[in-house]
């Protein structure tokens, strides 16, 4: 009997203090957003192994849906009949070993993409806050009302608004190097963001001209609000 008892004990313990199935599979989640000038959408699979994820709708709008690709490290591929798999990589992703969250920035190499992981719960990155992207060759800065910032090409960098006043926008000066000196090549007013927060992403037109991208993200319906 009381050997009974104590196989019993030790299974329940071994039970409680094991992962079920769902936390084991579900893994961290992702979302992506291309950083392509314009508004193109492209579907991708995650490919973790020889296991080939549901299509994944990426865009330049706006952040894709959340997917779960059951690994911190996986592929992001095409369909391509050349290959065996029926599968091509176009992207390899690493998630950092901590963190539930995150968002990738698919940013196009040739037939590939290069990929930049943000953690989606970044304590720099909340409401009313800028994620910039530079895309160009050159070391950028902005400001944003009082608050200045470099913004170091294919970094993220993170920044923060002025107090917010009386006036429910503020004042986005971009600058970019001459000589010695900084001069401004955009400036505009920038509403502030109560309930989201706002990619950047700064990029050459075919002209050569420097110009930028911005995609607003809704904070209400974050995964890492769950």
């Amino acid at each position: 009997m009381f050997r009974r008892i104590a196989i019993v004990l030790l299974a329940t313990a071994c039970i409680l203090s094991s992962p079920t199935l769902g936390e084991e599979s579900s893994g961290p989640a992702v979302r992506a957003l291309l950083l392509v000038p314009g508004g193109p959408v492209i579907k991708l699979h995650p490919m973790l192994g020889a296991s080939i994820g549901k299509a994944v709708q990426v865009g330049a709008r706006g952040l894709s849906e959340p997917f779960r690709p059951g690994g911190r490290e996986f592929l992001l591929a095409v369909p391509d009949s050349k290959e065996e798999s029926g599968y091509r990589a176009v992207g390899k992703v690493a998630l950092p070993l901590k963190g539930k969250d995150f968002v990738i920035l698919l940013e196009p190499a040739k037939d590939i993409f290069k990929i930049h992981v943000v953690d989606a719960r970044e304590s720099r990155f909340d409401a009313d806050c800028v994620l910039f992207f530079n895309a160009t060759e050159i070391i950028l800065g902005a400001a944003l009302g009082d608050n200045k910032v470099i913004i170091k090409p294919r970094t993220a960098i993170f920044a923060k608004p002025p107090n917010k006043g009386e006036k429910s926008f503020y004042q986005v000066t971009f600058y970019q190097p001459d000589n010695t000196k900084a001069r401004p090549f955009f400036n505009t007013r920038w509403p502030h963001r109560e309930g989201s927060r706002c990619y950047v992403f700064l990029y050459r037109a075919q002209s050569g001209r420097i110009t930028y991208q911005a995609v607003d993200e809704g904070l209400a319906p974050l995964v890492s609000a769950q």
